[in-house]
Formats: structure tokens, C-alpha cells, sequence
């Protein structure tokens, strides 16, 4: 093993946005959703708009036409359930991003690692030089991560 020079402390790991199983980042999920979410939600009343100008508009027609009526009301629900659907998988990309954040505040996730060497890597500036191997170790270690002797 190389020893680190005596002249410069390594710097901290650079920390990076949390990712969720599938790999999207979190920006991704909630752009994504937000956005289907939005054209669920357009459609709904794009939908609801045809409904009332097309189904009622035929209905109160003089030249009322049963298959014509059927097939503006048939459209207006197939509207409204593409819709519903966009708009349901959109607040559930939303709603997963929330869950995810949660639970990564909760565990603790991304904050600090388990190990010595990993906390080493994210936070302290602060380093010790063994007395024995001359390594640089972080300050809140109790032995050496070379030698493994009391620093």
C-alpha cells in the first residue's frame, strides 16, 4: 500500500443525489411525474369538456343521432379513463419520490457511512498522522487505518 504525501489531506467525497432502485434520480421522478400528472389532469378536462359540448350538444340536436350520441359519449369516457390512468401514475411517481425521500431521512441513507474509511471519505477535514506509520487519519478514529496501531 502506498502511503498518502505528508504535504495534503485527501478531500471529502463529493456526496450524490439520491437514485432509486430502478435508476432514475430523483429530479427524473418528480419531472416525470409532475408532467404525467399534468396531461392525466388536461385530459380529464379535455374529456369533460367534450362530454358536455358533444354528448349534450347531440342530445339537444335536431338532427338527433343515437350511434353519433354513442360515439361522443363513448370518447369523452375513453377521455377520462387515459386520463385518469396519467394522471394515477404521475401522483404515484410523485407519491414514490416522497416515500423514498422519507425513508432515506429516516434510515439515515446517504448521510454518513458505516465504516471508519467511509465516514473518512464523506465528512472530516480534520486528519491525525500516526506516530508509527505516518498515515493521515481522520480525527474521530481510535487506531491507525493502516497499522491498525493507537494513534
Amino acid at each position: 500500500m502506498v502511503a498518502p504525501s505528508p504535504h495534503y489531506a485527501a478531500s471529502p467525497g463529493r456526496r450524490t443525489a439520491p437514485s432509486l432502485p430502478f435508476g432514475w434520480g430523483t429530479v427524473t421522478v418528480v419531472l416525470v411525474g409532475a408532467a404525467l400528472l399534468i396531461i392525466g389532469i388536461l385530459l380529464i378536462l379535455y374529456g369533460f369538456l367534450n362530454f358536455l359540448t358533444g354528448t349534450i350538444g347531440q342530445a339537444m340536436s335536431s338532427s338527433f343521432s343515437v350511434t353519433a350520441f354513442f360515439q361522443s359519449f363513448f370518447g369523452a369516457i375513453m377521455l377520462f379513463v387515459i386520463g385518469g390512468v396519467l394522471a394515477g401514475i404521475g401522483g404515484w411517481l410523485i407519491r414514490l419520490w416522497w416515500i423514498f425521500l422519507l425513508v432515506g431521512v429516516v434510515t439515515g441513507a446517504g448521510n454518513v457511512g458505516n465504516t471508519a474509511l467511509e465516514r473518512a471519505e464523506r465528512t472530516s477535514d480534520v486528519r491525525v498522522r500516526c506516530r508509527n506509520c505516518g498515515r493521515l487519519n481522520p480525527e474521530f478514529v481510535q487506531f491507525c487505518m493502516a497499522c491498525q496501531k493507537p494513534v
